[in-house]
């Protein structure tokens, strides 16, 4: 039998064929590994066949008169899907050939340092890939290498954080910022401003990751002007859900006039209780839930009313900071039913800082270059699930039920596994 390519031929003789299809029968095992050696050496006999034509058209240049062939050095060199193989490079007497097929000093291809930067951003470390790259590619890479391997996604990275938006139409967005230790000159945390739009469709997406100087009102008035930049329709933002960094509204307003401020329910219960006597808390927090996740603005006028009667004397500084940011926490009832459960928090946002929490601890210490790559990495990585779950999808329920509702699943649950078990 003859199989045969441009380059690359492979040769099995007939009977050889039907007696490694027997043992893939009895030894399935070991007839794969002799059917991947034969596959690795058609390979190396390609590639060798390659470099001997590039030393060959090498010498026949003008400027190489008098230089000649001076045998070989024997490389090992690693390939995608093929794994490691030992090749004969060709060298000239003046030692001035390099290869451009098998670079110096370059010991597997880059299609496999490509790998190797998205297996190192999905999580695994440094020291772990080089651990086991010996068992996987035949081939022990160091945790240097691999740290620079992330130098050969950064300029995709950098082009999809900065690409255009474009052909979409984002009516919500989600503002917060968080911080991660950058290694420049020195270690430090820095901050990243993160922006999240949901679009006409619904669908959630990471239109911003920027690292900036701090999180402040000036270095997010950037992050807006860049997001118009880049194509953002301004006029058609309807509200953005954000904390209570001091001035942030203000800016969000000033760039999108025509939208509304919502405020987390969740960084403003953060906010408040330090000012409750622990003694009331959990009552507090419940009266605080019947207005967060009432039937309507109506009803959850009612509940104001309630909560102010009966909390106004007993923990006044705890209302009055509340009442503050009121009408921003009650914007979520002027948009459909449907979107409330998403829109009442910046649970989105929380939950990318968690993915890239988890991903960067064995990272360590990241570069500037790094984190672009990371942050990139981390927004494909959640807007794949994303791009088939809209915000007002049922699989998002349990995400954003009230602490009762949640004990209400919760009770539910434990008597499916009592069933179950008995």
């Amino acid at each position: 039998m003859k199989i045969r390519e441009t380059l690359m031929e492979l040769v099995i003789k007939v009977n050889d064929v039907v007696e490694l299809v027997k043992r893939f029968e009895s030894h399935p095992a070991e007839a794969m590994r002799e059917l991947r050696m034969q596959v690795q050496d058609g390979f190396k006999h390609t590639l060798e066949r390659l470099l001997d034509a590039e030393i060959s058209l090498f010498l026949g240049n003008e400027q190489q008169a008098g230089n000649k062939r001076n045998g070989f050095r024997v490389r090992t060199f690693a390939l995608k899907g093929v794994g490691a193989i030992e090749l004969r490079v060709p060298r000239d007497r003046h030692g001035r050939f390099e290869s451009k097929i098998v670079p110096a000093g370059k010991r597997y291809d880059a299609a496999l340092e490509k790998d190797l930067a998205l297996l190192h951003l999905a999580g695994l470390s440094t020291r772990m890939l080089s651990h086991i790259s010996r068992t996987v590619l035949g081939l022990e890479i160091s945790p240097a290498e691999v740290s620079n391997a992330l130098k050969t996604i950064v300029p995709q990275a950098k082009s999809f954080l900065s690409r255009p938006l474009t052909g979409r139409v984002f009516k919500y967005l989600y503002i917060d910022g968080t911080n991660f230790s950058v290694r420049r000159t020195t270690v430090e945390r820095e901050p990243t401003l993160v922006v999240i739009g949901v679009d006409d469709s619904d669908k959630k997406s990471i239109i911003a990751m920027v690292q900036g100087d701090k999180d402040s009102r000036q270095a997010w008035e950037m992050v807006f002007c860049q997001l118009k930049e880049r194509g953002l329709d301004g006029s058609a933002v309807q509200l953005g859900i954000m904390d209570g960094l001091p001035g942030l509204s203000d800016a969000f307003l000033e760039a999108f006039p025509k939208a509304r401020i919502a405020r987390c329910w969740v960084h403003k219960l953060r906010n408040v209780m330090p000012l409750v006597p622990r003694r009331y808390q959990a009552e507090f927090k419940s009266d605080w839930d019947k207005m967060a996740y009432a039937s309507g603005h109506d009803a959850a006028q009612i509940h104001l009313v309630a909560f102010k009667q009966r909390w106004q004397p007993l923990c006044e500084d705890a209302v009055t900071r509340f009442e503050k940011d009121v009408d921003a926490l009650f914007s979520h009832y002027q948009f459909p039913r449907e979107h409330w459960a998403a829109l009442r928090t910046t649970n989105p946002i929380e939950r990318v800082n968690k993915e890239f929490k988890r991903r960067s601890k064995s990272m360590e210490q990241m570069g500037a270059d790094g984190l672009k790559a990371l942050l990139a990495f981390t927004a494909l990585r959640l807007e794949f699930g994303w791009s088939t779950t809209p915000i007002s999808s049922a699989k998002l329920a349990n995400l954003y039920l009230s602490p009762s509702r949640q004990a209400e699943k919760q009770t539910q649950m434990d008597g499916i596994v009592e069933t179950l078990l008995n």
